[in-house]
């Protein structure tokens, strides 16, 4: 079978690929993409789902049986896969053989078509999807980063977000927090019921991130790390100890005197869906699998600072710390992994059912009159 390339006019990074993916999976062939570019601001626009074989940004859609991108037409194969490339590239690609599929974005749908304009499938857009609304409780919940990345770049946290508020019959009211915006006091926290640490590759997203990590870990807020938010928050954390408070990523700063997160020693990029061990005080049940991509891990000579700061790993493999926790806390966890690509609509991942469940708890908490040790007003 010769190949079939669809040329894909979408411009926001989390639309896509998203046809592509599903043509793929309708034909039983590998789905291949030759790496997009996009104009507009979008530094995080390719993020780890590509290694995790899932859709080339946005992290909603699988890939079966498997997604490669690559830069470099000569590494595309010769046959018997889809193709997915940039409409602008298709000149990239003109003097190879093969049928031609075109995705487009039309009227909040995006659709499939043959040369003849006959339409193939439509589906709805990455983060497109709405419900209705639920009728009880309002949660306000904070997310770090800029609106325009968590909808048009990687939707898929809001996503596992909604999959886990709506069987609680929970309506969240989203308030996106820019780190580079955030406030000196972090105002911004004082209205929120619950905080989201995402992940990504924007290093410059990481001091923001420390300092709404800091905030919350002396605070009774809960709070959420996914990868590089866990290492944000591990960062914060040794932070607090005497002679740690300069502790930074190497990946932030390869030069700084002291790194909480390191490069592993054989240059290993832990990818994939691997096993994950949850121990307490992490929530229960959490599935035993978690997708990983990271490059970097807990720098080992920290362990101590980790401890005495009340923080717990929660989960590890061959000294690799993956999950950390703080017993003193209504709901304090984060994970190197990417729990959000696990969540479906109708099984939502446990760490954002407990996380709002934590913050409903809160909540009752305040209304009821009572103080926490722990407020953000002791910070």
């Amino acid at each position: 079978m010769s190949l079939t390339f669809i040329l894909d006019d979408a411009r926001l990074p989390a639309h896509y690929g998203a046809c592509a993916v599903t043509w793929a999976r309708q034909q039983r062939l590998p789905l291949w993409s030759l790496r997009p570019t996009f104009s507009g601001d979008y530094p995080d626009s390719h993020q780890h789902v590509v290694a995790a074989s899932y859709c080339v940004t946005s992290g909603l859609y699988t890939c079966d049986p498997q997604l490669r991108e690559v830069s470099d037409i000569a590494q595309l194969p010769a046959h018997d896969a889809v193709v997915v490339l940039a409409a602008g590239d298709a000149e990239r690609v003109a003097h190879l053989p093969g049928n031609r599929l075109y995705a487009q974005h039309a009227g909040g749908l995006l659709q499939l078509c043959d040369a003849a304009g006959c339409v193939l499938l439509r589906q709805p857009a990455p983060g497109g999807r709405s419900r209705t609304q639920p009728v009880g409780e309002t949660l306000v919940l904070g997310l770090v980063g800029r609106e325009a990345d968590h909808r048009e770049v990687y939707p898929a946290t809001l996503a596992a977000l909604d999959d886990a508020a709506h069987p609680l019959g929970i309506q969240l009211r989203l308030r996106f927090l820019p780190p580079a915006d955030l406030s000196a006091p972090l105002d911004e926290l004082s209205e929120l019921d619950a905080v989201v640490l995402p992940g990504g590759a924007s290093m410059a997203a990481v001091s923001g991130q420390i300092r709404v990590a800091h905030a919350t870990l002396q605070s009774h807020l809960p709070t959420l790390g996914l990868c590089l938010g866990m290492q944000s928050m591990a960062t914060a954390a040794v932070r607090l100890q005497p002679g740690c408070d300069g502790a930074i990523l190497a990946e932030v700063a390869p030069d700084a005197a002291l790194h909480s997160f390191i490069r592993f020693g054989n240059g290993a990029h832990r990818c994939g869906l691997l096993p994950f061990t949850p121990a307490e005080p992490l929530p229960a049940p959490l599935p035993a699998q978690m997708h990983y991509n990271h490059r970097y891990r807990f720098n080992p000579a920290l362990r101590a600072q980790l401890a005495a700061s009340g923080i717990v790993v929660t989960a590890e493999t061959a000294g690799t710390v993956e999950a950390i926790s703080l017993p003193d806390h209504p709901f304090w966890h984060g994970v190197q992994g990417h729990p959000e690509l696990l969540s479906r609509p109708e099984a939502p991942h446990g760490l954002f059912t407990r996380l709002l469940e934590a913050a409903l708890s809160q909540r009752g908490v305040r209304r009821a009159g009572q103080k926490h040790p722990r407020s953000l007003s002791d910070t």
